[in-house]
């Protein structure tokens, strides 16, 4: 897709959607305001807190705001279930659930609206136009299909409502930081209403060189064709400059080895760009009361052209590991494209035979990713030649000079096309057997397909494969306010890359059981989940012993932990969101590491994983001359991680406080602050080896005003 011409398409539309807000905000007041208060969800059926054998975390809109975070990354860091992983120098997202991740070398997968239609190199998301971010713990591979090991996240975004109000937002920070949001909804006809949210930002960062841009709009209409049909469409446009950068060096674990300011990049390398297009258009028909057809078409284009100077982490070409200030860059280039579509036709509702109660969904869908890879990488001789620092693209990391020799020309490493179908049909039934006891039955079976057209070694793969995810659950209800659960499932996803033999790898499974305890407390505000689960990950990418240079899909992980999870309100206008884990996640068969070349030892910790974690925020409701005041304060507890397959190298455990108030000035202003690491510790949230560290960012202030209508 043309770039220029798809920014012209969206502005013009952009136009003309505000216009048509603006003409119709003063001609739509008489139209009955609607509140949607619940919505059966495709894959999801309608469950309540207690009835449902899953352990489940949710983060809504007013806390995101309340929070001042715009990232789903820093979304994610107040689940204690989720961990940062490599994140390829800041480009994307990258995360594991209960202690698992998937592919490290492309992006964590994510649901939208309950599509498997997060997939691909769409840079770091945003999350303005989000309702709310689920995260769906354990294996959901029963109801989803392919996904990512340990559990899923799911984006609902913000939906047109049948009333015309606005909102734009200036918010201002430190490191220049500026971002300017608009929220604008309105009703188009009776029965047609219209919602567009955009936003653009651009910050310097705390490291040296750095800055970023970003800008993107999301538009919802909504279509009620009759009281049973309706009709959804929403689109998503989004790019990004982001330079790579891969953060500091801590040599033997040495965290003052530089300051965390100093960037080992090439500037003149220029910002990767990252865009994203995608469509979705859904249409739900309500058969009667109980039973609903839901159906629905998505399409996402993304795109990511990089270049970048990183540190060489092999011993052979490093020259930092001797001398301890030259440090020896590799230059890559990537140039990575993809292409998903999605369609999806599922029938859910209530029926009952004899004295059982069924709660059934039933459905088939089909997902078909195309990714164009493209990665090209040019890196030193090996120090063994006596090479010289020009040679080696080498920087001096006490006293950098960007531009001081020209950048190698990267050679092609992999240039393939890689294509994947599945057509699933899934079905579940959870089943009333008494007033306390419900069983929760299912399973999806899918048709996959893969090919893999290599285009330097001029070898084509296909891979074919049909696979069965089960799941069983059962949930006793000990009182309305507590209940009891056990729940079995299985997950899986398709490894990207081929073997010695050129065939396509299998797929990486996992499985999980979970035994937990669900309350509802103080009128159905406050629900607190407690869960202990049991999990394993097999086919897992490492080196292959016997054919060296290649991969093989046979490593195996384990993690077993507990869980504990309490949203809602308290007395006193007190909400709260605490999420806290212990877990124990390790490698469960002795392997290769196919990045390091490391051995992996039976029992090791899993890269990025903490022993505990914890997050907790805490928000009050005031009145300050009879006009709401808000404030609050969050806390971030991260226990130590390994930082380095194979190694002894451990990232520092840290906590992180943030804060912020919230004051109506009258019936249209807001002004707003937030501090985020206040007590401005230094901490380093995820790392590769110790060669590639990533620091957290220190104290940052953002102020806002926002505008309603």
């Amino acid at each position: 897709m043309n770039t220029v011409n798809g920014v012209s398409r969206l502005s013009l539309l952009s136009l003309a959607l505000a216009a048509a807000f603006s003409a119709q905000a003063n001609n739509d007041t008489h139209i009955e305001k609607i509140e949607v208060v619940a919505e059966r969800q495709a894959y999801r059926g309608d469950f309540i807190h207690l009835e449902a054998p899953e352990a489940m975390f949710e983060l809504d809109a007013e806390l995101i705001e309340n929070m001042g975070i715009n990232s789903l990354t820093q979304v994610l860091d107040m689940s204690a279930s989720v961990s940062r992983q490599n994140s390829l120098g800041g480009l994307w997202d990258s995360f594991a659930i209960r202690g698992f991740f998937g592919d490290e070398n492309v992006p964590s997968g994510y649901l939208v609206n309950g599509f498997n239609a997060g997939r691909g190199f769409s840079g770091p998301r945003d999350v303005s136009g989000i309702e709310r971010v689920e995260v769906l713990k354990g294996p959901k591979a029963a109801l989803f299909g392919r996904g990512e090991p340990g559990g899923a996240i799911n984006l609902i975004t913000k939906k047109p409502m049948f009333q015309t109000f606005g909102d734009v937002k200036l918010t201002l920070g430190n490191r220049q930081h500026q971002r300017l949001e608009a929220d604008f909804n309105t009703t188009l006809s009776e029965n047609t209403a219209a919602r567009i949210i955009g936003f653009y930002q651009q910050e310097d960062s705390f490291r040296d060189t750095i800055e970023t841009e970003k800008q993107g709009i999301t538009t919802a209409l909504v279509f009620e064709q009759s009281d049973r049909s309706k009709w959804q469409y929403e689109l998503e446009y989004a790019e990004q400059e982001i330079p790579f950068d891969r953060g500091i060096i801590a040599p033997q674990g040495n965290f003052d080895f530089m300051p965390i300011e100093r960037f080992l990049g090439e500037p003149g390398d220029g910002p990767t760009t990252t865009m994203v297009h995608g469509h979705q258009l859904q249409w739900q028909y309500n058969i009667d009361a109980q039973w609903q057809l839901s159906s629905a078409l998505a399409f996402r284009q993304t795109e990511l052209d990089s270049l970048s100077s990183d540190a060489d982490i092999s011993p052979s070409r490093q020259k930092l590991y001797i001398d301890f200030k030259t440090l020896t860059r590799q230059h890559r280039q990537r140039a990575y494209d993809t292409e998903q579509y999605v369609a999806r036709f599922e029938l859910a509702g209530d029926i009952t035979v004899g004295d059982f109660k069924h709660n059934l969904i039933m459905g088939v869908d089909y997902d078909r990713f195309d990714f164009d890879r493209d990665y090209r990488v040019a890196r030193a001789p090996a120090l063994s030649t006596n090479p010289s620092d020009a040679q080696l693209y080498a920087i001096n990391i006490h006293n950098p000079v960007y531009g001081q020799y020209s950048p190698p020309t990267p050679t092609p490493v992999i240039i393939r096309q890689q294509n994947q179908w599945a057509t699933g049909v899934y079905i579940q039934d959870q089943i009333t057997v008494t007033d306390a006891v419900q069983v929760r039955i299912g399973g999806r079976f899918d048709w996959l397909k893969q090919t893999i057209d290599n285009k330097i070694s001029q070898q084509y793969a296909e891979q074919s494969e049909q696979h069965f995810s089960p799941q069983l659950g059962v949930v006793y209800r000990l009182a309305d306010e507590w209940s009891l659960y056990t729940t079995y499932g299985e997950g899986y996803r398709l490894n990207f890359g081929t073997d010695y033999q050129g065939a396509a790898f299998d797929p990486n499974q996992s499985e999980s059981i979970e035994f937990g305890s669900k309350w509802t407390l103080l009128d159905s505000q406050l629900d607190i989940t407690l869960a202990y689960f049991d999990s394993q990950q097999t086919n897992i990418i490492v080196a292959d012993i016997q054919n060296p240079g290649f991969s093989a899909a046979i490593g195996e992980a384990s993690s077993q932990g507990v869980e504990l999870d309490v949203i809602g309100q308290l007395p006193a206008d007190v909400t709260v969101n605490f999420s806290y884990m212990y877990l124990d996640a390790q490698v469960d068969k002795d392997s290769i590491d196919t990045g390091l070349g490391v051995s992996l030892k039976k029992g090791d910790d899993l890269l990025n994983i903490p022993e505990n974690s914890a997050s907790l925020q805490l928000s009050q409701q005031y009145t300050l001359f009879n006009r709401p005041l808000s404030a609050g304060f969050g806390v971030q507890y991260i226990d130590k991680r390994l930082g380095q397959r194979g190694s002894e190298f451990y990232l520092p455990s840290y906590v992180t406080f943030n804060a912020f108030a919230q004051y109506n000035v009258n019936d249209n202003w807001i002004v707003s602050g937030k501090i985020q690491n206040a007590f401005d510790r230094e901490h380093f949230t995820n790392s590769y080896s110790q060669m590639w560290v990533q620091p957290g960012e220190p104290r940052k202030v953002l102020l806002s005003m926002s505008y309603q209508f």
